[in-house]
């Protein structure tokens, strides 16, 4: 069995240091602080402009993706995968502008976190459905719900990782909760 992973919110923990980093460049701009706790991602967050917001991301999202840290048994669970038989194939939209060197700062990563995977696929696309479907992917787990809804639509047996952003917006998907509850679902699903 083929299981497709997000990389950010789903082997890393990327909202939480991501949202320090917004706060600590908010006191550099006006201060305001959040303006709007409901917003939908950190970006809606603030009352910060949209080129504001793209110029934050252009410039700092790459050493931000270098020091993430994982996201609770994911290194157990991934390993668990691939022990069982599993092939676990990371699909992630890491791209020009927010990353300069996308895959060689995404396997460095990995590599220091200790994460094995089978194989890495960067989707030039936010939609990662043509990329599911050409790797043979049986299952996807993804934090976003607007692309889970997509591979949804397209046929793609896609999970949300549920984040902190997501929690109370899930549209109606299938979830997770964990890594632990991850395992269970594949686990499940191949039976």
């Amino acid at each position: 069995m083929i299981i497709g992973l997000d990389i950010d919110n789903v082997i890393s923990d990327f909202d939480s240091r991501l949202f320090k980093e917004f706060l600590t460049e908010d006191k550099k701009k006006r201060s305001a602080g959040v303006v709007n706790p409901n917003g939908a991602y950190f970006e809606k967050m603030f009352d910060w402009s949209k080129e504001e917001v793209d110029e934050f991301y252009n410039s700092n999202m790459e050493e931000i993706a270098k020091t993430l840290n994982l996201r609770k048994g994911a290194k157990k669970y991934t390993d668990k995968l691939l022990a069982d038989g599993y092939k676990l194939i990371l699909i992630s939209h890491r791209v020009f502008p927010h990353y300069k060197e996308p895959y060689q700062t995404t396997v460095k990563w990995l590599k220091n976190k200790g994460i094995n995977y089978s194989q890495l696929v960067l989707s030039k696309e936010a939609d990662k459905s043509d990329e599911c479907k050409k790797l043979g992917i049986d299952i996807m787990f993804d934090d976003r719900q607007t692309q889970c809804k997509k591979m949804q639509e397209n046929g793609v047996n896609c999970y949300l990782m549920l984040a902190k952003y997501n929690r109370d917006n899930r549209y109606n998907l299938p979830y997770v909760k964990s890594w632990k509850h991850l395992y269970e679902v594949v686990k499940t699903y191949e039976n």
